[in-house]
């Protein structure tokens, strides 16, 4: 009898033990999937090692006059160089939409560029992407595309993202392109690598906006951003 009692001990410990297993990691694939409702996303068939930067269009149509344009990216174990994003009307056209498009007009090594907003999905502890610069950075060999700074993005435990709200018109065409490097030397997958726009009514659906920090936090994000980067590489 002692022996029937400990064998169903063991089957239901066993049991139990796999759904907490299973159960950790749905909620782990859930955190890292990226938000829905994306345009375009850069892992897919045919798509290739990125390595120097490469220029990627897609486009939406305008349902309201205000439209969110997010930035989302994700790099485990390296990073992604990202510079001279456009949004541009089709059906009536116009200039570039986005303010300061190839960061040039912000403070090198800042996670908070001036005119963007920065997003995170909860499972994120840091915002891992920074304004950098000529003269190396994570990024390298990738540097600008154009000017002298742009965008340097690893986000490791789930997506995190730049956005924009720009005015629209209801129906019309609107065209997004910009210049995407990576120095992973492997082909951009799901989540492990992988980059995503989206366009909607509000930010991409299971994020949290960041708020700007203050002038007197600015030094001390920078060295937390540059701290992240050293054990990024230690992260699941």
């Amino acid at each position: 009898m002692k022996s029937k009692v400990k064998g169903m001990r063991i089957v239901a410990g066993t049991l139990i033990g796999g759904l907490l297993f299973a159960a950790l990691l749905v909620a782990s694939a859930g955190a890292q999937d990226p938000p829905p409702a994306w345009i375009f996303e850069l892992a897919g068939p045919g798509q290739g090692v990125l390595t120097t930067y490469q220029r990627y269009t897609t486009s939406f149509t305008a349902t309201s006059n205000l439209t969110y344009v997010s930035f989302g990216f994700r790099e485990v174990p390296d990073f992604f160089a990202f510079d001279d994003a456009s949004v541009v009307d089709k059906t009536h056209p116009g200039g570039n939409l986005l303010t300061d498009p190839g960061f040039e007009t912000a403070t090198l090594g800042q996670n908070d560029p001036s005119g963007w907003g920065r997003w995170i999905q909860p499972i994120d502890t840091s915002f891992i992407g920074l304004v950098a610069g000529l003269g190396g950075s994570a990024c390298s060999p990738n540097g600008p595309n154009g000017g002298a700074q742009f965008w340097c993005d690893g986000s490791v435990k789930g997506y995190d993202g730049l956005w924009q709200a720009i005015p629209t018109i209801p129906g019309d065409t609107y065209d997004i392109s910009f210049f995407l490097g990576d120095n992973s030397g492997k082909d951009p997958i799901r989540p492990e690598i992988d980059m995503f726009v989206w366009a909607g009514d509000s930010l991409p659906q299971g994020t949290e906006n960041l708020p700007e920090p203050s002038a007197l936090l600015l030094f001390g994000t920078g060295i937390v951003s540059v701290a992240g980067v050293m054990r990024r590489k230690l992260s699941p």
